[in-house]
């Protein structure tokens, strides 16, 4: 097999800046309802505008990368991922899927490992699915977790 480059891009993460935004804005109403500072409710407004930032620039800001299938391992991130350290490969959702590369010896995809193409998705699965059966790596479609 000859070495196939896709551009990629980070996934969309949608419900996480919703969840993000509610949080902050139920603890901000929360802290101005109340006549005295709730440090508690400050810092879980700060932490969540930390997360919220860091998603809104991966998701808008970071600019696209390129997968690279090659014989036994794949490029992503500039990282190489061999196939014998991958534990299955998933894909979520129907319209611009996510693809998640799950290692073993992890529960959750690293958020390095996790994109979506970023033009002709049908031709990109089907490559990716063609590697994979190749390098015996299961595929299933299948909703998972990342790291935020």
């Amino acid at each position: 097999m000859s070495e196939i480059k896709h551009p990629v891009k980070s996934p969309t993460r949608i419900r996480t800046i919703i969840g993000m935004v509610a949080i902050i804005l139920s603890q901000s109403i929360l802290v101005f309802s109340q006549r005295s500072v709730s440090y508690a409710s400050l810092t879980v407004i700060l932490l969540c505008l930390v997360v919220l930032l860091l998603t809104l620039y991966r998701t808008f800001f970071k600019k696209p990368t390129e997968l690279c299938l090659s014989n036994e391992q794949i490029i992503l991130n500039g990282n190489i991922i061999n196939s014998r350290d991958i534990k299955v490969i998933m894909t979520m959702g129907y319209f611009k899927p996510v693809i998640g590369i799950l290692p073993y010896r992890r529960r959750i995809v690293p958020m390095d490992m996790a994109f979506r193409y970023l033009k002709d998705e049908d031709r990109g699965i089907s490559e990716l699915t063609r590697w994979a059966n190749m390098n015996n790596v299961k595929m299933v479609n299948k909703s998972f977790q990342t790291w935020i």
